[in-house]
């Protein structure tokens, strides 16, 4: 966005928007308190097209893109102290460390949901310590005067709407996950306290990343810093503790920040198998998808599946890609989730709501969600025209496959082939 100080409000206004978002989501989530998130409630309000259509963009693209993302991240700073800063790591390299980390999340989630738990636990303290640390560092930067990035913090501002937008993508990228209580709604004791979890949690986290980020600005050059940003391996955060601490950040900050996009992988392929699985038992997606090991009792065949779609991912589409393409769909369905909020005002004015937004939190989130969902457009047409296609593709699928509108013939060979790759992966794992 070209300057300091848009780039902070880029941070702050992401956070907030991310904020009205989740408040409104509790709105949904204790009015219709079962699991399954913006899957539950599409069907419930709009029925089974646009339910299906986000459960086919999530399964194809939103959750493998996003475990392409972090993998992406964590394989760029785990190649970072074995190759010179000035001689980085080949992008194969990169990419083949992002496979291996996917594939091991992925076994360790069909092997163990205690183990991936305990993994997620490990690193979430971890990340914690080492966000800590680059916020001390910038602290430092500043009490030894390093303030002149902060001086005419608005110069060279871009306010291009596609860069506007994409910047916003990168943000929002960061908050992912703010909606995932959604997702286990039904599971929850009191879900009345999803309110109060959002509202300690989503500004925590702003603040957060708003200290990390000054601690950037405070410590490197602009210049510095916008050259990073566009080089495909640039492992900030390693740049910012070395110029303060040497050499000595070549081997921990790599490693921590690491095992903080690791967690983050982790996180994704295992809320994003259960969707899976629960789309695929209730008929919307092949019901292969939905099996599930009878002694492990783990998500096999869905955990597999997404694993290969984000190796897909990694191996066709940059890093830039990756990120516009989740941001692209994201924000078309939390869009869509505010005007559910709006309808169900009017359709449903005496539904039990347990909580109650301001009618302005969906309007709020509606109107910056049809910006972030056109600004693209505006700058590079061609790859948000292939997350559309993508979306579009869907709606023949569900005509052929979900509603059979076809001909018994066509529909009875759907059956059986259906039938026979249940049959086929029930002879290799002991799946049910």
């Amino acid at each position: 966005v070209g300057s300091v100080g848009m780039a902070l409000l880029v941070w702050v206004a992401a956070g907030l928007v991310v904020l009205l978002a989740s408040l409104s989501y509790c709105e949904l989530g204790t009015a219709f308190p079962q699991s399954g998130g913006e899957y539950t409630y599409l069907r419930r309000v709009f029925g089974g097209l646009p339910a299906f259509l986000y459960t086919y963009t999530s399964t194809l693209v939103t959750r493998p893109v996003t475990a392409g993302i972090t993998t992406s991240t964590f394989a760029r700073y785990v190649a970072r102290p074995i190759f010179d800063k000035d001689c980085a790591a080949p992008e194969s390299t990169e990419k083949m460390i992002a496979i291996g980390a996917l594939i091991f999340l992925t076994g360790i989630g069909c092997i163990s949901v205690k183990w991936m738990s305990r993994v997620q636990e490990i690193l979430f303290f971890m990340k914690l310590g080492t966000v800590g640390f680059i916020i001390i560092v910038g602290f430092v930067a500043l009490g030894q005067g390093r303030t002149s990035n902060f001086q005419n913090g608005f110069n060279n501002t871009v306010l291009h709407p596609g860069t506007l937008g994409f910047a916003f993508y990168d943000s929002f990228w960061a908050y992912d996950g703010w909606n995932n209580l959604n997702y286990v709604t039904g599971e929850m004791k009191n879900p009345l306290q999803m309110p109060l979890a959002i509202k300690i949690a989503i500004p925590l986290v702003l603040v957060v990343y708003l200290l990390t980020n000054i601690a950037y600005f405070s410590v490197l050059p602009v210049r510095t810093l916008i050259g990073l940003g566009e080089k495909h391996n640039a492992a900030i955060a390693v740049d910012v503790v070395q110029a303060m601490i040497g050499d000595s950040a070549l081997v921990i900050i790599p490693l921590l920040v690491a095992a903080s996009c690791f967690g983050a992988a982790n996180g994704t392929l295992f809320t994003g198998a259960r969707v899976v699985m629960e789309s695929a038992q209730k008929g919307d997606l092949p019901p292969v998808l939905g099996l599930v090991h009878q002694k492990l009792v783990t998500p096999v065949v869905s955990m597999a599946f997404q694993a290969i779609l984000a190796i897909f991912f990694l191996l066709v589409a940059d890093l830039n890609d990756l990120i516009l393409f989740f941001g692209n769909m994201a924000w078309l369905f939390f869009g869509l989730s505010m005007v559910m909020i709006l309808v169900l005002r009017v359709r449903e004015p005496n539904l039990k709501r347990p909580y109650k937004v301001t009618t302005a939190f969906p309007v709020i989130v509606l109107l910056a969600s049809i910006f972030f969902v056109v600004a693209p457009f505006l700058q590079n047409p061609w790859r948000p025209s292939i997350a559309v296609g993508i979306l579009l593709s869907g709606v023949p699928v569900y005509a052929i496959f979900v509603a059979r509108m076809c001909s018994p013939k066509i529909s009875n060979q759907i059956s059986r082939l259906s039938n026979l790759s249940v049959r086929m992966v029930k002879s290799v794992l002991d799946v049910n």
